[in-house]
């Protein structure tokens, strides 16, 4: 069974919500603790080919330089 997008989100509104068990296409699955579900969140979205949802990736960072003159 491959993984889908819906079940991702799935996985995510339980997290959101405080909850270690989630009911996918009918099986209920009960994490043992929260981390738990987050390294399953990790992994389905890995194979799914998307960043990690609850680890939003950072902007790219901005790099100015200053020049001071005295004249």
């Amino acid at each position: 069974m491959a993984l889908t997008q819906a079940q991702l989100n799935t996985l995510v509104a339980a997290w959101a919500a405080g909850t270690t068990s989630v009911a996918i296409d009918g099986k209920r699955v009960e994490y043992r603790s929260m981390n738990e579900l987050e390294d399953a969140i990790g992994k389905a979205a890995a194979a799914l080919g998307l960043p990690n949802p609850l680890r939003p990736s950072r902007p790219a960072g901005r790099t100015s330089v200053t020049k001071f003159s005295r004249g």
